[in-house]
């Protein structure tokens, strides 16, 4: 029983290291860091979650307000739409 509960959270510690910065760098539209982060693995995937994303990605949408739109804007350039 034991083995299986170390088994559990190895995965799931995983999934925290690996799995959620990868899936917020896709969500964000950053798509060249989400393959890039598949040849040095969570650093890139770090890095591009906590960076801006894309303004017309589903994260920008969801999370972002006015201000934080126009600044992802501006880094992605005017016509990002």
């Amino acid at each position: 029983m034991e083995a299986v509960v170390e088994r559990l959270l190895v995965l799931l510690f995983l999934g925290v290291v690996f799995g959620l910065p990868a899936w917020i760098t896709w969500k964000k539209g950053q798509r060249m860091a989400f393959f890039l982060g598949f040849l040095l693995p969570s650093i890139i995937w770090w890095i591009a979650a906590f960076r801006l994303g894309h303004p017309t990605s589903w994260w920008a949408r969801r999370f972002y307000g006015p201000t934080k739109t126009q600044r992802a804007r501006g880094r992605f350039g005017v016509d990002a739409d």
